[in-house]
Protein backbone atom coordinates (compact mmCIF):
# COMPACT_ATOMS: atom_id res chain seq x y z
CA UNK A 1 0.00 0.00 0.00
CA UNK A 2 2.75 2.72 1.10
CA UNK A 3 4.42 1.69 -2.63
CA UNK A 4 0.89 2.56 -3.76
CA UNK A 5 0.62 5.91 -2.46
CA UNK A 6 4.30 6.94 -3.46
CA UNK A 7 3.63 5.90 -6.63
CA UNK A 8 0.52 7.58 -7.13
CA UNK A 9 1.80 10.87 -5.55
CA UNK A 10 4.62 10.78 -8.11
CA UNK A 11 2.48 10.70 -10.69
CA UNK A 12 0.09 13.66 -9.64
CA UNK A 13 3.40 15.29 -8.86
CA UNK A 14 4.27 14.85 -12.77
CA UNK A 15 0.90 15.53 -14.12
CA UNK A 16 1.06 18.97 -12.04
CA UNK A 17 4.33 20.03 -13.72
CA UNK A 18 3.05 19.31 -16.73
CA UNK A 19 0.04 21.22 -15.93
CA UNK A 20 2.12 23.81 -15.03
CA UNK A 21 3.92 24.37 -18.05
CA UNK A 22 0.83 24.27 -20.77
CA UNK A 23 -0.09 27.33 -19.32
CA UNK A 24 2.88 29.12 -18.10
CA UNK A 25 3.91 30.64 -21.26
CA UNK A 26 7.65 32.18 -22.28
CA UNK A 27 8.63 35.07 -23.54
CA UNK A 28 11.34 34.49 -26.52
CA UNK A 29 12.95 37.35 -28.11
CA UNK A 30 14.32 37.60 -31.23
CA UNK A 31 16.48 40.03 -33.48
CA UNK A 32 16.91 39.68 -37.12
CA UNK A 33 19.23 42.01 -38.81
CA UNK A 34 18.48 43.20 -42.58
CA UNK A 35 20.70 45.77 -45.00
CA UNK A 36 17.79 47.17 -47.04
CA UNK A 37 15.80 48.09 -43.44
CA UNK A 38 15.35 51.68 -42.66
CA UNK A 39 13.86 51.41 -39.31
CA UNK A 40 13.34 49.02 -37.20
CA UNK A 41 10.10 46.84 -36.99
CA UNK A 42 8.55 45.16 -34.31
CA UNK A 43 6.57 41.71 -34.44
CA UNK A 44 4.40 39.92 -32.12
CA UNK A 45 4.01 36.71 -33.12
CA UNK A 46 1.48 33.84 -31.16
CA UNK A 47 0.28 30.40 -32.71
CA UNK A 48 -1.81 27.49 -31.50
CA UNK A 49 -3.34 29.14 -28.78
CA UNK A 50 -6.17 26.38 -28.86
CA UNK A 51 -8.16 26.53 -25.45
CA UNK A 52 -5.49 29.18 -23.63
CA UNK A 53 -6.48 32.56 -22.24
CA UNK A 54 -4.22 35.21 -23.44
CA UNK A 55 -2.19 36.89 -20.55
CA UNK A 56 -2.39 40.42 -19.85
CA UNK A 57 1.15 41.08 -19.96
CA UNK A 58 1.17 40.38 -23.78
CA UNK A 59 -1.19 42.94 -24.12
CA UNK A 60 1.75 45.68 -22.98
CA UNK A 61 4.13 44.41 -25.46
CA UNK A 62 5.46 47.61 -27.41
CA UNK A 63 5.13 46.31 -31.00
CA UNK A 64 4.63 47.31 -34.68
CA UNK A 65 1.78 44.36 -35.29
CA UNK A 66 0.19 41.38 -33.99
CA UNK A 67 0.31 38.02 -35.89
CA UNK A 68 -1.75 35.06 -34.97
CA UNK A 69 -0.18 32.15 -37.09
CA UNK A 70 -3.02 29.85 -36.55
CA UNK A 71 -5.02 27.19 -34.64
CA UNK A 72 -6.05 30.29 -32.41
CA UNK A 73 -9.49 27.55 -32.02
CA UNK A 74 -10.15 24.45 -32.19
CA UNK A 75 -13.22 22.49 -31.50
CA UNK A 76 -13.20 22.65 -27.49
CA UNK A 77 -12.90 26.39 -27.43
CA UNK A 78 -15.61 28.38 -26.40
CA UNK A 79 -16.80 32.07 -27.55
CA UNK A 80 -16.23 33.33 -24.39
CA UNK A 81 -12.73 32.04 -24.36
CA UNK A 82 -12.49 33.66 -28.31
CA UNK A 83 -13.79 37.23 -27.19
CA UNK A 84 -11.55 37.19 -23.92
CA UNK A 85 -8.43 36.47 -26.50
CA UNK A 86 -9.53 38.51 -29.01
CA UNK A 87 -10.19 41.42 -26.81
CA UNK A 88 -6.87 41.05 -25.07
CA UNK A 89 -4.83 41.62 -28.23
CA UNK A 90 -6.95 44.79 -29.25
CA UNK A 91 -5.47 46.35 -26.27
CA UNK A 92 -2.13 46.72 -28.08
CA UNK A 93 -4.32 48.91 -30.21
CA UNK A 94 -1.93 47.66 -33.59
CA UNK A 95 -3.15 45.61 -36.79
CA UNK A 96 -3.66 41.95 -35.90
CA UNK A 97 -3.29 39.55 -38.78
CA UNK A 98 -4.48 35.89 -38.98
CA UNK A 99 -3.06 32.78 -40.41
CA UNK A 100 -5.88 30.02 -40.23
CA UNK A 101 -4.31 26.73 -39.68
CA UNK A 102 -5.73 23.30 -39.42
CA UNK A 103 -8.14 23.70 -36.65
CA UNK A 104 -9.30 27.00 -36.81
CA UNK A 105 -12.50 25.90 -39.74
CA UNK A 106 -13.51 23.66 -36.17
CA UNK A 107 -15.44 27.00 -34.68
CA UNK A 108 -17.88 28.29 -37.67
CA UNK A 109 -18.15 31.28 -35.19
CA UNK A 110 -14.29 32.13 -35.71
CA UNK A 111 -14.23 34.04 -38.61
CA UNK A 112 -16.64 36.50 -38.02
CA UNK A 113 -16.00 37.36 -34.74
CA UNK A 114 -12.34 38.08 -36.22
CA UNK A 115 -13.80 40.67 -38.82
CA UNK A 116 -15.77 42.03 -35.46
CA UNK A 117 -12.57 42.92 -33.77
CA UNK A 118 -11.30 44.50 -36.81
CA UNK A 119 -8.63 41.39 -37.14
CA UNK A 120 -7.33 41.03 -40.97
CA UNK A 121 -7.02 37.27 -42.08
CA UNK A 122 -4.82 36.75 -44.82
CA UNK A 123 -5.97 33.28 -46.42
CA UNK A 124 -3.69 33.05 -49.34
CA UNK A 125 -3.81 36.87 -49.62
CA UNK A 126 -0.62 39.69 -49.31
CA UNK A 127 -1.26 42.36 -47.21
CA UNK A 128 0.91 45.65 -47.78
CA UNK A 129 1.08 48.48 -45.44
CA UNK A 130 2.82 51.87 -45.26
CA UNK A 131 6.36 50.17 -44.28
CA UNK A 132 5.88 46.79 -44.20
CA UNK A 133 4.32 43.69 -46.21
CA UNK A 134 2.95 40.44 -44.50
CA UNK A 135 1.64 37.32 -46.65
CA UNK A 136 -0.28 34.56 -44.84
CA UNK A 137 -0.76 30.96 -47.05
CA UNK A 138 -3.91 28.76 -46.29
CA UNK A 139 -3.23 25.11 -47.66
CA UNK A 140 -6.24 24.18 -45.46
CA UNK A 141 -8.72 26.21 -47.95
CA UNK A 142 -11.34 23.67 -49.49
CA UNK A 143 -9.49 24.58 -52.76
CA UNK A 144 -6.09 24.41 -51.83
CA UNK A 145 -3.44 27.26 -52.09
CA UNK A 146 -2.77 29.64 -53.99
CA UNK A 147 0.33 31.66 -54.22
CA UNK A 148 -0.65 35.20 -53.62
CA UNK A 149 1.17 37.84 -55.67
CA UNK A 150 3.91 39.18 -53.25
CA UNK A 151 4.99 43.17 -52.31
CA UNK A 152 8.10 44.88 -52.66
CA UNK A 153 7.55 46.71 -49.76
CA UNK A 154 9.91 45.51 -47.03
CA UNK A 155 10.46 44.12 -44.32
CA UNK A 156 8.14 41.32 -45.85
CA UNK A 157 7.16 38.51 -43.22
CA UNK A 158 5.71 35.15 -44.45
CA UNK A 159 3.54 32.85 -42.49
CA UNK A 160 2.07 29.52 -42.91
CA UNK A 161 0.97 27.22 -40.00
CA UNK A 162 2.25 24.16 -40.64
CA UNK A 163 6.00 24.91 -41.44
CA UNK A 164 6.25 21.65 -43.29
CA UNK A 165 4.53 23.01 -46.15
CA UNK A 166 7.58 25.27 -47.07
CA UNK A 167 9.53 22.23 -48.52
CA UNK A 168 6.73 22.76 -51.60
CA UNK A 169 7.22 26.64 -51.44
CA UNK A 170 10.77 27.00 -51.30
CA UNK A 171 11.10 29.15 -54.62
CA UNK A 172 8.13 31.44 -53.16
CA UNK A 173 9.73 31.75 -49.78
CA UNK A 174 13.31 32.24 -50.37
CA UNK A 175 13.44 35.99 -50.68
CA UNK A 176 11.02 36.90 -47.62
CA UNK A 177 12.59 38.61 -44.36
CA UNK A 178 11.16 36.50 -42.08
CA UNK A 179 9.16 33.26 -42.24
CA UNK A 180 7.23 32.24 -39.25
CA UNK A 181 5.64 29.05 -38.54
CA UNK A 182 3.43 26.88 -35.28
CA UNK A 183 1.36 23.44 -35.83
CA UNK A 184 4.25 21.51 -33.86
CA UNK A 185 4.06 22.68 -30.47
CA UNK A 186 7.57 21.34 -30.20
CA UNK A 187 6.07 17.93 -29.92
CA UNK A 188 4.27 19.39 -27.07
CA UNK A 189 5.05 16.13 -24.71
CA UNK A 190 8.77 14.46 -24.81
CA UNK A 191 10.63 12.02 -22.76
CA UNK A 192 14.47 11.90 -22.51
CA UNK A 193 14.74 14.46 -25.78
CA UNK A 194 12.43 12.43 -27.87
CA UNK A 195 9.10 13.27 -29.11
CA UNK A 196 6.62 13.45 -32.18
CA UNK A 197 8.32 16.37 -33.53
CA UNK A 198 11.49 18.45 -32.98
CA UNK A 199 11.83 21.67 -30.05
CA UNK A 200 10.92 25.04 -32.13
CA UNK A 201 13.31 27.74 -33.07
CA UNK A 202 14.78 28.33 -36.27
CA UNK A 203 14.85 25.45 -38.42
CA UNK A 204 15.62 24.46 -42.29
CA UNK A 205 12.75 23.66 -44.70
CA UNK A 206 14.20 23.23 -48.33
CA UNK A 207 16.62 25.51 -47.94
CA UNK A 208 15.08 28.33 -46.36
CA UNK A 209 15.47 29.46 -42.21
CA UNK A 210 11.55 28.78 -40.46
CA UNK A 211 11.13 30.19 -37.08
CA UNK A 212 8.86 27.60 -35.64
CA UNK A 213 6.89 28.29 -32.43
CA UNK A 214 5.76 25.91 -30.11
CA UNK A 215 3.08 27.54 -29.47
CA UNK A 216 0.96 28.90 -26.57
CA UNK A 217 -2.11 26.54 -25.94
CA UNK A 218 -2.45 22.31 -26.54
CA UNK A 219 -3.84 20.32 -28.09
CA UNK A 220 -5.90 17.26 -26.84
CA UNK A 221 -4.72 17.42 -22.95
CA UNK A 222 -3.26 20.54 -21.77
CA UNK A 223 0.17 19.09 -20.64
CA UNK A 224 3.74 19.87 -21.77
CA UNK A 225 7.21 17.63 -21.05
CA UNK A 226 9.93 19.60 -22.26
CA UNK A 227 8.38 21.99 -24.43
CA UNK A 228 6.98 25.50 -23.43
CA UNK A 229 4.01 27.32 -23.93
CA UNK A 230 5.52 30.56 -25.55
CA UNK A 231 4.69 33.81 -27.63
CA UNK A 232 7.68 35.60 -29.24
CA UNK A 233 8.48 39.26 -29.87
CA UNK A 234 10.73 39.53 -33.80
CA UNK A 235 12.48 42.59 -33.84
CA UNK A 236 13.55 43.28 -37.08
CA UNK A 237 16.67 46.09 -37.35
CA UNK A 238 19.53 47.33 -40.05
CA UNK A 239 22.35 45.13 -40.24
CA UNK A 240 24.63 48.51 -39.77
Amino acid sequence: MRKFWITFLLVVGILRYMGKRAVTPVRREETIRLKHLKESFTVLFVSDVHNNRIEDRMTKEDVDIVVIGGDFVDKRVSDATMKHNLEALTKLNKPIFFIPGNNDREKETLFELLATYGVITLSNDTYTGETYSITGLDPYRPEGTTLPQKSNVRPSILIVHDPFFIHEWQDYAEDYDLVLAGHTHGGQVRFMGYGPYERGGWKKFGGKSVFVSEGYGTSLLPIRLETHSEYHVFTMQNES
